[in-house]
């Protein structure tokens, strides 16, 4: 345990150290703060638009704006003197929209392009407002003598407010594990590879088992990518409440716990992976082809969970979410949208652990074999020989 420690020590000191490293954290706590920042002045902003009223009185015109205040949208209503003129300024892009109140109680809407659904239905709305009204005007009536309708709302599966940022959280957890995993992994094969080329793993195979250099590898390098996830994941949560998009910081506090348990094993079956794939190339030139099958698989499971978080109760997906490695990414959706039961979610966790357990098994063989094998690539007859024993 000592030698693994201490290989896994040099591996956090070698890769902490490292100016890209850094740097590329530093810009991307940059951009998560700066992206914070712009989405919550996005989502605080209303959208405003500007309609110009032909022929119509004062009353169609406060109704017209306070249709709009009841929809979210701020609706600024300019009299406008004839139709010629409305339609100059819906060409100079000075109005969104007209409404041209003709005799009869007839109503054109005029705009130089289409009219967005919510603007539409906001005069829409309001014109059929304004003339109930004015029905029951000319009738000596008034709308607040007109009784309403006892109306009581049910909902059989109650909305769970809290559940879009319990998924964002695990949304962004998944993103950054993939990040992770194809960075941190990439690491870990290209040290097998250098360490190969340059002879320097004859000298520590001289004095270190090489279990315990494959284990001191991945645990050194999966410290350093579990400490970048924190930080980045911390810095969202922080940014997120600072900014207003995060009310239950609790919640998504707990949400990202689950998140960074699923990491560990996601990153541990990747990282056994990657350090198997490094030790049977001999040069640099050959991992990224001999990579490529794990690159794709990263790539699938990450886009599981972002087509997946739609859908998440498709059976596709309920099945999806049991097989390793895609659980390390569907499985904390699943808990998000409250999906999964406890035994659901600790049963998968059990899968995982298993799955780990298999893929460093068959590693752990394929890297003792083939980390001190120079000059032509492991094939896979005799990886399968390797872990069949022959």
């Amino acid at each position: 345990m000592t030698n693994v420690l201490l290989i896994a020590g040099r591996e956090i000191n070698t890769r902490a150290r490292e100016k890209s490293f850094v740097v590329s954290t530093a810009i991307m706590m940059v951009v998560i703060v700066a992206g914070a920042i712009v989405w919550s002045m996005l989502a605080d902003r209303e959208s405003s638009e500007h309609v110009g009223l032909v022929g119509g009185d004062t009353a169609l015109s406060q109704t017209i704006e306070h249709t709009g205040e009841a929809t979210g949208t701020t609706v600024t209503v300019t009299g406008v003197p004839d139709e010629s003129d409305a339609r100059s300024r819906l060409g100079d892009g000075d109005l969104q929209a007209v409404v041209v109140a003709g005799p009869g109680d007839r109503y054109t809407l005029l705009s130089e392009k289409d009219l967005s659904t919510g603007l539409d239905g906001t005069l829409r709305n309001a014109i059929a407002q304004y003339q109930s009204s004015a029905w029951l005007a000319e009738r000596g009536l008034n709308a607040a003598d007109v009784p309403e309708p006892d109306v009581t709302a049910e909902q059989l599966e109650p909305a769970d407010p809290d559940a879009a940022q319990r998924i964002s959280v695990a949304m962004i957890g998944s993103i950054l594990l993939m990040m992770a995993i194809m960075t941190g992994g990439l690491m870990v094969a290209v040290g097998v590879v250098e360490e190969k080329t340059s002879r320097i793993v004859e000298i520590l195979l001289a004095s270190v088992r090489p279990l315990q250099l494959l284990w001191g590898k991945i645990l050194g390098i999966g410290v350093i990518s579990l400490g970048q996830v924190v930080v980045l994941g911390a810095t969202a949560l922080i940014a997120g409440s600072a900014t207003g998009l995060l009310t239950i910081a609790g919640t998504a506090g707990m949400m990202f716990a689950a998140v960074v348990a699923w990491f560990i094993l996601g990153f541990l079956f990747f990282a056994a992976l990657y350090a198997a794939t490094g030790a049977m190339v001999s040069r640099q030139e050959e991992l990224n082809g001999a990579s490529t099958p794990l690159t794709m698989l990263a790539l699938a499971v990450l886009y599981s969970g972002i087509f997946g978080v739609q859908a998440i109760d498709a059976t596709w997906l309920q099945v999806l979410s049991w097989i390793p490695p895609f659980s390390a990414v569907l499985m904390p959706i699943r808990i998000a949208v409250g999906d999964a039961s406890s035994a659901t979610v600790a049963l998968s966790f059990v899968v995982m652990i298993a799955a780990c357990a298999l893929v460093v098994w068959a590693s752990a063989r394929i890297y003792s074999r083939s980390v001190l094998r120079t000059g032509s690539r492991t094939s896979w007859s005799e990886v399968g020989g390797m872990l069949t024993g022959r």
